[in-house]
């Protein structure tokens, strides 16, 4: 099979280096409109199966181009409607391709292309990585398990293992920009059956993450598809929640209230500038990963319904940690590997199914076991009780 990944940054690096490990045969084609991107990957995967491509997404006849060179395209692009729409338009051409997307914010406007893409017989799954991706799946999942799922929480949080070595209690893992969003944008979560707007920085609650200790627990914005097909379904109450060490959010809080995360301009000696963007510039140092220092992502989402006849919970949980060797935060790793999982599982599947497919939709039954059993060969095994 020949797997295409269009953006070399950060999770589509790991998730080519994936698909080499585990795929036997397997060929990548890296297209990144940055050399630098580009030239990391080759540090990290070598060159034995792999092809580096300067191209942007932008050049639809040479992104097209490529796409009809592989069996499926893994989409690691910015998420942008811009670069969104780019995409599925490149997709449309290319006709009869089966596509995977890492996590997906603007996860409204992707339905938006599901005729075009039944039409030329592709099919698409948004929305993979940890959360959203994962998660969302183990949500699915429960729901396909339970006659009525009352209620679903997520828990997630990719945090430093040893407290007090860094400022705060945290270090970047990831994308520091998204995070910053996720501290100063209302949490949609389902309460009575019905969507409500939480506030955010607020701690609500404390979960232990088994040989780590305790973690504050505050809503966040992150149920994205899970919104649209669960609604109906009878379920009552459902949340994604974040997790960081006790403290953290405090200190959050203030800064905020202060006017640090604002995202409206102020004059600076004649410079506009919004405050969000300083801070986060500040951040990028101060919690710039530390080599040496492990981390770990943390997931648990528990369901909670009925089944048989008797009203049961269950839960799903998945804990990985860095790799200091290869430089590999455990954020790049759980959110990379079930990407790069599905795109494998969907060259496989024969399946004749089209259009836009929610991975909650997708990722159940026999294929949600194949995906953990995968993960659990990468040492990402996914507990249930």
């Amino acid at each position: 099979m020949k797997y295409l990944i269009f953006g070399a940054g950060l999770q589509g690096r790991i998730v080519g280096y994936d698909i080499l490990n585990f795929e036997e045969g397997a060929e990548v084609i890296y297209a990144d409109v940055l050399q630098e991107n580009l030239d990391t990957a080759k540090t990290i995967v070598g060159e034995n199966r792999v092809r580096f491509e300067n191209v942007d997404i932008s050049d639809e006849e040479a992104s097209v181009k490529l796409m009809n060179e592989s069996d499926v395209v893994i989409i690691c692009l910015p998420h942008d409607l811009t670069t969104t729409t780019k995409v599925y338009n490149c997709l449309a051409q290319a006709k009869g391709k089966k596509a995977v997307f890492s996590d997906y914010w603007m996860w409204d406007k992707h339905h938006e292309f599901d005729d075009a893409l039944k039409t030329a017989k592709v099919l698409a799954v948004p929305g993979l990585g940890i959360a959203p991706g994962f998660a969302n799946i183990c949500v699915g999942q429960l729901d396909h398990e339970f006659d009525q799922l009352e209620e679903a929480i997520i828990y997630v949080g990719g945090l430093p293992v040893e407290r007090g070595v860094c400022p705060f209690d945290y270090m970047e893992l990831f994308n520091l920009e998204a995070m910053l969003d996720m501290y100063i944008t209302p949490a949609t979560v389902f309460e009575d059956g019905a969507p409500t707007k939480k506030p955010i920085l607020t701690p609500f609650d404390h979960l232990i993450i088994p040989g780590h200790g305790m973690a504050e627990v505050f809503w966040t914005d992150g149920l994205c598809s899970l919104e649209k097909t669960m609604a109906g379904k009878g379920i009552k109450k459902m949340a994604e929640t974040t997790l960081r060490w006790p403290g953290h959010l405090a200190q959050m809080k203030v800064l905020n209230d202060l006017g640090f995360f604002d995202t409206e301009p102020v004059d600076v000696y004649g410079v506009e500038v919004r405050p969000k963007d300083v801070s986060e510039k500040i951040f990028q140092k101060l919690w710039a990963k530390k080599p040496g220092v492990r981390d770990l992502t943390y997931l648990k989402v528990v369901g909670k319904g009925r089944r048989n006849g008797e009203f049961v919970e269950k839960y799903y949980e998945l804990k990985g940690y860095s790799d200091e060797e290869k430089g590999i935060t455990s954020m790049e790793i759980t959110t990379a590997y079930p990407i790069s999982i599905a795109a494998i599982i969907l060259a496989k599947d024969e399946h004749e199914v089209y259009g836009v497919v929610d991975p909650e939709i997708y990722f159940i039954g026999d294929r949600f076991k194949e995906m953990v059993e995968q993960l659990g060969r990468r040492d990402l095994n996914v507990y249930s009780g």
